[in-house]
C-alpha cells in the first residue's frame, strides 16, 4: 500500500479550528513475516499537534483492497469474519487515550499467530477514532480517524502469482505531439500473499536505441491477494507548463517518430518477472511545419544563390567574347 494513502486524515472534531494542525501517528504502516505460534510486539506513537486536548479510542479493524485500484484500504469491522482478517490476532489496551496539546503517547500492541493460523496474507490495523466503540454501531467510517495498517505474512503453503492485466496510456491515445507520455500498468495478484511489483519501463526509438528508463512503483505499493492495483508513471524531459504555447511544449518535451514501451516488473520472494509492450507515436507538428518551411526557405535561398552565380558566370564570359 502507498504509505501516503494509508493515513486517513483527521476531520470533524479534530479540525474544528483554523489554528489546529493535526493529530498524527507514527509509523502509519507495519509489515511482518511470522510463523504460526510467533508473537511480535510493537509501538504506535500518537501525537496531538492541535491546540486542544483530545481523546481517541483505539479499535482493531480489518481491511481489504478498495474497488478503485488505487491502493486505498477498505476497512471493515473486526466483527465481520474473513479468513484474511488480522484484527482477531491483535491485542492492545482498550482504554481511551487522552492527550494534552503537544503531548505524545505510545500504544503498545502485540500480534499473536495461533499454531493453526492460515498461511498467506492477513490484513488489519488499529484505527484511532474520536467516537467511542460503543457508539459506532459496528461501522468503520473514515471521517474522524487515523489508521495504522498492518500487513502480515504467515509462513507455510503460500502462492505468489501475478500478471500484468493491462498496460496502456492514460487517456487512451497513442499519438502525441510532445511528451510527457502518461502510462499506467494494472497488476493482478492471483496468489495468497501481498506482493510489491517494482521495475522499469524502457522506451526505445525507431532504430532500437534506448530513449529512457522509467522506474515503476517507486512508492513500493503492495497488491493484496485477489485484487488489481494500478500504477502510473510518465516519460518526460522537462516540466510541462499548461500556459505555455504548443511550440514551447514541443520544444521542451521533444520527441519524434515511433517508440516502443516495454514494462518489466519483478515481484515475490523468488523475483518472478512479468513484461508487457506498447507502441506509440510522437509527431511535433508545429516544429515539423516550421522545419519544413525553414527547409523550403533555405532551398529557395540556395537556388537563388546558384542562379546568381550562374548569371554572373554567363555575364562574365559573354563580355569576354
Amino acid at each position: 500500500m502507498l504509505r501516503l494513502a494509508i493515513i486517513i486524515v483527521l476531520a470533524g472534531c479534530f479540525l474544528n479550528y483554523s489554528e489546529v494542525k493535526a493529530v498524527t501517528i507514527s509509523p502509519p504502516f507495519f509489515d511482518y513475516s511470522l510463523n504460526p505460534g510467533d508473537t511480535v510486539s510493537d509501538v504506535i506513537k500518537v501525537y496531538n499537534e492541535t491546540t486542544l486536548p483530545i481523546t481517541v479510542y483505539p479499535i482493531a479493524v480489518n481491511f481489504t483492497s478498495g474497488d478503485d485500484e488505487a491502493g486505498i484500504p477498505n476497512f471493515y469491522s473486526a466483527a465481520q469474519y474473513n479468513s484474511s482478517g488480522l484484527s482477531r490476532w491483535i491485542s492492545f489496551p482498550k482504554d481511551p487515550i487522552t492527550l494534552k496539546p503537544g503531548e505524545r503517547s505510545n500504544l503498545l500492541f502485540s500480534i499473536y499467530v495461533p499454531l493453526d493460523g492460515d498461511p498467506g496474507g492477513h490484513y488489519g490495523g488499529i484505527i484511532f477514532s474520536s467516537t467511542p466503540p460503543e457508539e459506532r454501531a459496528g461501522t468503520v467510517g473514515v471521517g474522524e480517524q487515523l489508521a495504522a495498517i498492518m500487513l502480515l505474512r504467515v509462513s507455510g503453503d503460500i502462492i505468489e502469482q501475478g500478471r500484468i492485466e493491462e498496460f496502456g496510456f492514460y487517456g487512451g491515445k497513442r499519438i502525441f505531439t510532445h511528451l510527457p507520455v502518461n502510462f499506467f500498468v494494472r497488476f493482478k495478484n492471483e496468489g495468497t500473499i501481498h506482493v510489491r511489483p517494482v521495475g522499469n519501463a524502457f522506451i526505445t526509438n525507431m532504430i532500437g536505441g534506448q530513449s529512457a528508463s522509467i522506474k515503476v512503483n517507486t512508492q513500493l505499493g503492495s497488491v493484496l491477494p485477489n485484487s488489481i492495483r494500478r500504477y502510473y508513471f510518465d516519460w518526460k524531459k522537462g516540466d510541462d507548463i499548461e500556459r505555455e504555447s504548443e511550440f514551447k511544449k514541443e520544444l521542451r518535451n521533444f520527441g519524434l517518430g515511433r517508440y516502443r514501451a516495454t514494462v518489466v516488473l519483478n515481484y515475490g520472494k523468488e523475483g518472478q518477472t512479468v513484461t508487457a509492450e506498447r507502441t506509440f507515436w510522437v509527431f511535433p507538428w508545429i516544429l515539423m511545419i516550421l522545419g519544413f518551411v525553414g527547409f523550403v526557405f533555405l532551398a529557395f535561398l540556395l537556388k537563388m544563390y546558384n542562379r546568381s552565380v550562374v548569371n554572373r558566370y554567363i555575364k562574365k564570359n559573354t563580355l569576354k567574347e
